[in-house]
This record gives C-alpha cells, sequence and structure tokens, in this order.
C-alpha cells in the first residue's frame, strides 16, 4: 500500500519536473530571454542587497550591545569615571591658556625658487624670542 502510494507521487514528481523543465525552454528561447538572464539578475540584485543590509545592521548592533554592556560594568563596579562631553569651547579654553595670540608676525615661507635663509633666520629669531619668553615665566 505504501509503495503504491509512493510510486504515485513519485510519478507526479517527475511528470511536474518534466513539465517545468519544458515550459523553462520554451520561456528561455531568443524571444523571451528576459526570464533566463534579466529576471534572475534583477533577483540577484534585489535579493543581494537586501540581504547585505541585513548583514551589515547585524554587525554594527553586536558592536553597540557589546561596547553598551563593557560600559554598563565598568561604571557598575567604579573601574572607569563617567567621561565629560567634550565641547568646543571647554577646547578654545584650554588652547587659549597655552598659546599666546596676541604677540605674532606673519612670515612667508620661501618659493621653491627663492632663497630659503631669510625664512629660516627669521624661524630662528622666533624660537630664540619664544624660549626667553619661557626662561622669564619658569623664574
Amino acid at each position: 500500500m505504501v509503495l503504491s502510494q509512493y510510486k504515485m507521487v513519485t510519478s507526479q514528481a517527475s511528470e511536474l519536473f518534466s513539465q517545468l523543465t519544458a515550459k523553462w525552454k520554451t520561456l528561455s528561447s531568443g524571444t523571451r530571454a528576459f526570464f533566463k538572464v534579466g529576471l534572475p539578475m534583477i533577483i540577484m540584485v534585489v535579493g543581494g542587497s537586501y540581504g547585505l543590509e541585513r548583514f551589515s545592521s547585524l554587525r554594527y548592533d553586536v558592536q553597540f550591545r557589546k561596547r553598551r554592556i563593557d560600559k554598563d560594568i565598568e561604571e557598575k563596579f567604579g573601574w572607569k569615571k563617567k567621561e565629560e562631553p567634550v565641547t568646543l569651547e571647554k577646547q578654545y579654553e584650554k588652547v587659549q591658556g597655552q598659546l599666546d595670540v596676541s604677540d605674532w608676525e606673519n612670515i612667508r615661507g620661501p618659493r621653491p625658487w627663492e632663497d630659503s635663509k631669510e625664512f629660516q633666520l627669521k624661524m630662528a629669531e622666533q624660537r630664540q624670542r619664544r624660549k626667553q619668553q619661557s626662561d622669564t615665566t619658569d623664574q
């Protein structure tokens, strides 16, 4: 009984397969080459785009979760203090305290065809002046 049902199902499947291959051969002829070449190409492009989007989002989601868990554990156990956000104003104040922007001289760099001796002398003067200023402020 089971063997006869199996033979009947396999014969139906082989008949269906032969019908599909016959249809495929008629569709893949020169007049309907779109179904053989164009449609699979479109499916690959759209499916590939969708698949790459999924894989890349998965990668970034995992990195975000891992980073977030590490920060939570660090804060919980006090291993790392919470960092203050860096703002432009804070960086400006920090740099302003280190540099003296009121005393400067515009020195043009030499052109390739000009002699660079003058430029080198002016740079040496600036270095000496800075060194003298730093020595006077240290004392």
